[in-house]
């Protein structure tokens, strides 16, 4: 897809694939075509099944370090919120931040009340800090010269179209609300969304949008990619493809059932058969099968009632002791206390699951301290303050690079609504500190 823009001719899309190229240039950026594998149709496949986001959430929400730690990250890159800023130099040449109040810019203040931006920014980072992807759709006035709203798609419900051989772009995404293997893009379930690359500017999406009568568009954010081509493989997603979150989901359920299932004796009763003799007399031998078995059952019930219940804690059990026709004394009734072994008796299972979490808070990039969780197999002490505000402090310092990536909504919406274009944005971020630099323990910084 092309337009043309004084004798330059701009090609569009989105992904992996830089997307802009020049004509006036001798070089055009690299492109190459990519060799399709595992597809069918126009949708490019996220994992064999082309569930993977499914089978992710589903795992993890069975994992509660792993649910809590990304709840960390997405609050940490949060925030306090979104804030404007003006960015000036002082006198001795640093960066003097001043905050700029929304109400103060009436076009700002109201596109970001008419279109809830502090949630969209919410549901956005939740899907950066999730997949490293996120789907912000923009909505075009009808003459092409505002941004009028921005909604976020879901990314566990987006797909991408598969790269177009001729451009080697992404041109395309598709949204549904629930994927399953065989679903295609001819499917009334699925919508298409034109995708516009990131690296174009906002003057250059205008003219391209007015060219195509495009007024709804994805334009797709995400962490660098590595070497991948359609989806970020995260990381932190280690954990799940190589099983410790299916290690330590598994303990809850095999603790449950060992619970549900074990046999929980405690006593084994030994009656001998010597001891109805001798209690019946000659009687015992006029008894019908019946009579004998209700006896029995009648001096089992009595004997379980006299061993179980807390009321009948320190009691003493009296039981007849005889010669036999050995002349050996013999027990009518012994008590043997059972000792309960196997399964999880030694907690073994427990000492898994911390080390399965501590692998998975690793893998996420949480420090155990913030959680108050200790080291498996340790003294198991849950951090001082200060260990845990320095933790939080080193977390905050390396979320700059994922802010810039979710602070490229806002300028778009910038420039290409013509608002000042020297107006920065940033999330407002809390550092902890000692009672005595500040009496809430905490302050805010840019």
């Amino acid at each position: 897809m092309a337009i043309a823009t004084r004798n330059k001719h701009l090609y569009f899309g989105g992904g992996g694939v830089s997307a802009v190229h020049f004509a006036d240039s001798k070089e055009n950026h690299t492109n190459v075509k990519f060799e399709q594998k595992g597809n069918s149709g126009k949708i490019a496949k996220w994992g064999d099944d082309n569930l993977y986001p499914q089978n992710f959430m589903k795992t993890l929400k069975k994992n509660g370090a792993g649910g809590t730690s990304y709840r960390l990250l997405k609050a940490t890159h949060y925030g306090q919120g979104f804030k404007l800023m003006r960015v000036d130099s002082t006198d001795d040449g640093k960066e003097d931040k001043s905050v700029v109040p929304l109400a103060s810019i009436p076009d700002i203040r109201d596109f970001f009340n008419n279109t809830k931006m502090p949630r969209v920014l919410t549901e956005i980072i939740a899907d950066l800090e999730t997949f490293n992807l996120g789907f912000p759709e923009y909505i075009l006035s009808n003459d092409y010269s505002k941004i009028v709203s921005v909604r976020r798609l879901q990314t566990a419900k987006m797909r991408y179209e598969i790269i177009n051989e001729a451009s080697g772009l992404i041109e395309n995404a598709y949204f549904c609300h629930n994927w399953q293997t065989s679903t295609n893009e001819k499917s009334e379930y699925v919508v298409s969304i034109p995708v516009v690359d990131m690296y174009c500017t906002a003057e250059q999406v205008r003219e391209y949008c007015k060219k195509k009568k495009i007024h709804k568009f994805t334009m797709p954010i995400f962490y660098p990619l590595v070497d991948e081509t359609y989806y970020p493989e995260p990381d932190h997603h280690s954990v799940y493809r190589n099983g410790w979150m299916d290690v330590v989901n598994a303990i809850p359920e095999y603790k449950k059932a060992f619970s549900k299932n074990q046999l929980n004796i405690k006593y084994m009763v030994y009656i001998s058969e010597e001891y109805f003799l001798r209690t019946y007399g000659d009687e015992w031998q006029k008894f019908k099968s019946d009579k004998k078995k209700e006896i029995r059952e009648q001096l089992t019930d009595a004997i379980d009632k006299h061993l179980s219940g807390n009321e009948n804690a320190g009691k003493s059990l009296q039981v007849t002791v005889f010669k036999d026709r050995d002349n050996n004394w013999v027990k009518g009734i012994e008590v043997v206390p059972l000792e309960t072994k196997g399964g999880d008796a030694d907690g073994k299972g427990l000492l898994d699951a911390g080390t399965g979490n501590a692998e998975i808070m690793s893998a996420i990039g949480i420090d155990a301290n913030l959680l108050g969780v200790g080291i498996p197999g340790g003294k198991m002490n849950t951090g001082s303050g200060s260990d845990k505000r320095e933790a939080f402090s080193i977390m905050n310092s390396l979320f700059k690079t994922k802010r810039e990536t979710t602070l490229e909504i806002w300028r778009m919406l910038r420039d290409y609504n013509g608002w000042d274009p020297n107006l920065e944005g940033d999330f407002a971020v809390t550092e902890l500190t000692t009672l005595d630099a500040n009496p809430t323990g905490t302050q805010t910084q840019f």
